[in-house]
């Protein structure tokens, strides 16, 4: 971005960056917002552009000291700690207040929702269960379980999760320290890319009730889909949870191959001869794991946004609430030097305890308070994910990108008058300026068409409230039986119908009933696992996923 504005304006890059006087960061950002309008919509993420533009200044020229004056416009520090004079210091904050007026940017506080173990437990229904929620291959959608599940348990960055290789794993039977002679299966992961390379045990839970978010089923599943197994003999869970731990021993380490231990345990997809596949070594990006995050949100219908440091942020709070961590355990997990950093940036401004309680000296209502504060109650199965054929026409006649596109159209035309095709016309300016308006009409179609839909999804769940209450209130609602929405369990039994045979097996054997021994329960388990390993090695049929997306809203 900073290499085309100098080209734009004919300055020197490096002569800029030394000088960085407060005019030319006024016209840089000018620039910047002019070129994502529409896509940058916050006030905030001119930090983000502003921190990163420092850390360049430096790498490029070696220059780290900014005049405060600079620093005051771009950042606006506190008015008692200055020594300029006051019309500067006015004029610094009039730049950044220009910028946010002009390109009606967002000035309130985004917010930052926790992603608790059960609004987890709802979004991997919806990974498992939609049929809206296409992936290109599978296994990334047993890859996004096993993400969501350690970002939870272990509170890292993003970052950190991705850059899991097989060699940081360690899968162990330990002995029952009860005295039973079934082991348990310890999982441990290092983390490398952090700061204090934690190292997290994870250990097996007997009868867990919830399948979903046990990370060893998932990560088992993951590892005999790879062959990951130094032997050859545990093939298969079956085989696995016949092992026991020897009298005079207490662990029995399960060793993987040393040909795996540089490989990514999250991979990313590639294009081959036959289709979509999964890349041997390439690792998945933080980008990928983003879009997957929003298409992933979209489909579960939250109203409020889901990203991976929502995970995050919910470990830090069960951690600050748990009797068992300390503070300062709270912040080697979370890779924080002090407990300033939690308070700041992890603790939710949306109160998450029953202060009323508190004063009154009564018994908190701590369930109620967690489900107000939390992200699943915002769910709504009807919601609207995507637009419509007649919303998507009802877009495309605004007169803004009627007129980018006549103005696509006449550079066409000139275009094959003067070169007979565009193609021939490579090189030359009027071929440069139709690039660049075909991009700007997409670019701005994208964004009406989101704040469309944001709109759409407004209204609909302010009418739908309405209509509720009115239907209740006269006695017209008829979709409940014996306390059951009728509507919604159909609605959920026709997508479990358009699923795939591994898919829908997958998500039976994850989401069935609770084993009522020990026999049964490795059965299930031993089924999940299964059903998890022939999954990873399915390639989805490739298709619009706009078009998947309404029709699963108008099924």
């Amino acid at each position: 971005m900073c290499c085309r504005f100098c080209r734009k304006t004919r300055k020197d890059p490096l002569g800029e960056l030394r000088r960085f006087t407060t005019k030319i960061l006024s016209l840089f950002f000018h620039f910047l917002l002019a070129q994502r309008r529409g896509t940058l919509g916050h006030a905030s993420t001119l930090q983000t552009y502003w921190n990163t533009l420092c850390l360049m200044r430096k790498r490029e020229t070696g220059l780290y000291i900014i005049q405060p004056h600079v620093k005051d416009a771009m950042v606006g520090l506190r008015l008692l700690h200055l020594v300029q004079p006051l019309q500067l210091v006015l004029t610094g904050r009039q730049v950044r207040q220009q910028l946010a007026d002009e390109f009606e940017l967002e000035t309130e506080k985004q917010a930052k929702p926790i992603v608790r173990a059960e609004d987890e437990y709802a979004l991997l229904k919806t990974l498992w269960s939609s049929p809206s929620l296409t992936l290109d291959h599978e296994r990334l959608r047993v890859q996004l379980a096993l993400i969501a599940q350690l970002a939870g348990i272990t509170g890292n960055r993003p970052g950190a999760l991705l850059a899991l290789r097989y060699g940081d794993l360690k899968v162990t039977l330990l002995r029952d320290p009860s005295g039973t002679d079934v082991p348990k299966v310890l999982l441990e992961f290092k983390f490398r890319k952090t700061q204090t390379r934690n190292t997290f045990p994870i250990p097996e839970k007997c009868t867990d009730s919830c399948l979903p978010i046990c990370p060893q089923i998932v990560l088992l599943g993951l590892m005999f889909a790879d062959n990951a197994f130094e032997s050859q003999h545990p093939t298969g869970p079956e085989r696995l949870f016949r092992l026991h731990v020897l009298r005079h021993l207490h662990q029995l380490e399960l060793p993987i191959k040393k040909s795996l231990r540089t490989v990514p345990v999250f991979r990313a997809v590639e294009q081959t001869a036959h289709g979509y596949g999964i890349s041997p070594t390439t690792e998945a990006t933080g980008g990928w794991l983003r879009q997957q995050f929003k298409r992933w949100c979209e489909a579960t219908r939250l109203e409020l946004p889901l990203r991976p440091y929502g995970f995050r942020r919910g470990n830090g709070e069960a951690l600050d609430s748990s009797a068992h961590i300390s503070a300062a355990q709270r912040n080697i997990i979370l890779q924080h030097g002090n407990s300033g950093v939690f308070e700041r940036n992890h603790l939710s401004r949306y109160i998450t305890q029953d202060t009323q309680a508190v004063y009154r000296g009564l018994e908190p209502q701590t369930a109620v308070i967690r489900l107000a504060s939390g992200m699943m109650r915002s769910i709504n199965v009807r919601q609207p994910t995507a637009l419509t054929s007649a919303q998507l026409s009802e877009v495309d006649l605004n007169p803004e990108l009627q007129l980018l596109l006549r103005t696509r159209r006449d550079l066409a035309v000139r275009i094959r008058a003067a070169h007979g095709t565009v193609k021939n016309a490579m090189g030359t300016k009027l071929y440069s300026t139709l690039q660049s308006t075909h991009k700007e009409h997409h670019k701005r179609q994208k964004a009406l068409r989101r704040t469309h839909l944001k709109g759409i999804k407004s209204r609909f769940r302010k009418e739908q409230a309405l209509a509720n209450i009115e239907r209740q209130l006269d006695g017209t609602s008829s979709n409940q039986v014996d306390g059951k929405d009728l509507e919604t369990e159909n609605l959920a039994k026709r997508s479990l119908d358009r699923l795939s045979g591994e898919r829908r097996l997958a998500y039976t054997t994850l989401f069935s009933a609770s084993a009522e021994g020990p026999a049964e329960d490795w059965q299930r388990r031993s089924a999940a696992i299964n059903a998890v390993t022939a999954l990873c090695k399915r390639r989805e049929p490739c298709g619009s996923k706009a078009c998947l997306a309404r029709q699963a809203d108008v099924d």
